[in-house]
């Protein structure tokens, strides 16, 4: 009965940490609305200013394009989705490493999510797709 019960839970955290994983790596897209949200130069640096939440334009130095028919393949996110999806994450790393008896150590939710992209609107059909760096501490 107890090799049951602790196989039970060896496959429950082993599922556990391979859906945080796979979920975590998924790219992140955010809106860039001109018409509340803002670029803000601090020293050299621009930062994208969406909900009082700040992301590293420089960071990466990876723009793009994309066009309105490839914009409806994206899945948009909200900067308080990502917060709520970031602490639910990283409490879920926290819990699984005590577990296991192994904390890992979180110190941006920029370690949780592979990529933030921000889209900007540029022309009528077209965004400037560019990868940040999200300030989140």
């Amino acid at each position: 009965m107890e090799i049951r019960n602790v196989t039970k839970i060896i496959t429950f955290v082993f599922f556990l940490c391979f859906v945080n994983i796979i979920y975590s790596q998924k790219t992140k897209y955010l809106l860039f609305d001109s018409n509340k949200d803002s670029i803000v130069t601090v020293g050299e640096t621009k930062y994208y200013k969406i909900d009082k939440n700040l992301f590293d334009i420089n960071r990466f130095n990876k723009t793009d394009t994309v066009c309105q028919n490839n914009l409806k393949q994206i899945i948009l996110t909200t900067v308080d989705r990502l917060w709520k999806e970031g602490k639910y994450l990283h409490d879920s790393i926290i819990k699984a490493g005590a577990q296991k008896r192994r904390i890992k150590v979180i110190e941006s939710y920029n370690q949780i999510f592979e990529e933030i992209y921000i889209l900007e609107e540029i022309s009528e059909n077209k965004y400037k797709k560019t990868r940040v760096w999200w300030i989140d501490y």
